[in-house]
């Protein structure tokens, strides 16, 4: 189960809203038929999933950034810490970085573009 836009994001939340709405009335999640859990367990991974790429935590990168470095520095041939001193970042850095142990500045984001050619609308987004 894959999430397309934000409109079948919203859709999803509605529909695990109603299960949890269901689950409380019964008294407990377990209470809900097997067919409501196994949609209950498919829904809350595909809007984690989605939550993850396109609606990260604070400080967290989207995990389609993350991806699209992994993606660059792999078809470049690249080691992390080769990458890291290109765009000019410590290994350990480079680390937090995609770990969302640090968060993204804007120097970082231009030279992940400029440097290893993530493209722009995915570091800007």
């Amino acid at each position: 189960m894959t999430i397309k836009n934000e409109k079948e994001y919203q859709d999803y939340e509605a529909r695990i809203e109603h299960l949890i709405t269901r689950g409380t009335a019964l008294g407990d999640m377990e209470l809900l038929s097997d067919d409501e859990k196994a949609e209950f367990t498919k829904l809350s991974e595909a809007l984690n999933e989605y939550g993850r790429a396109y609606h990260p935590l604070p400080g967290r990168m989207s995990t389609l950034l993350t991806e699209a470095i992994l993606s660059q520095v792999k078809e470049r041939g690249l080691k992390q810490k080769d990458a890291a001193r290109m765009i000019g970042i410590s290994a350990t850095t480079f680390s937090d970085l995609l770990h969302g142990r640090r968060p993204l500045s804007f120097d970082v984001a231009r030279s992940l573009h400029k440097v290893l050619g993530v493209p722009a609308d995915v570091v800007l987004a």
